[in-house]
């Protein structure tokens, strides 16, 4: 973006900033865990969810249990679930 301000292109212009969406706020931790969690996915020909038991490590640590544990874990398997659909649509070796 600093090379645009420099060039003297307004911001507001330029499609990353056009499509960009912000994140509720209330949904920060779950954004984060879902970075996170990705990283813990099993290694094979294609992607595959992140596993439960990361899930659940991952809500132990922080002290996610009852209610708020099932929020958790139902959000991170929605966030899982768009995810790999949405690379599922894409060749594998566009994916990073």
């Amino acid at each position: 973006m600093l090379a645009a301000t420099a060039a003297g292109v307004p911001l507001d212009s330029l499609p990353c900033v056009v499509s960009r969406v912000d994140l509720f706020p209330h949904l920060i931790f779950e954004a984060h865990a879902f970075r996170e969690l990705s990283t813990d996915r099993p290694i094979g020909f294609d992607r595959s969810a992140i596993p439960w038991r990361s899930i659940d490590a991952f809500a132990a640590r922080y002290g996610l249990v009852g209610d708020d544990f099932d929020r958790f874990a139902g959000i991170v398997r929605a966030l899982d679930a768009a995810y790999l659909a949405h690379l599922k649509d894409k060749p594998a070796d566009a994916v990073a």
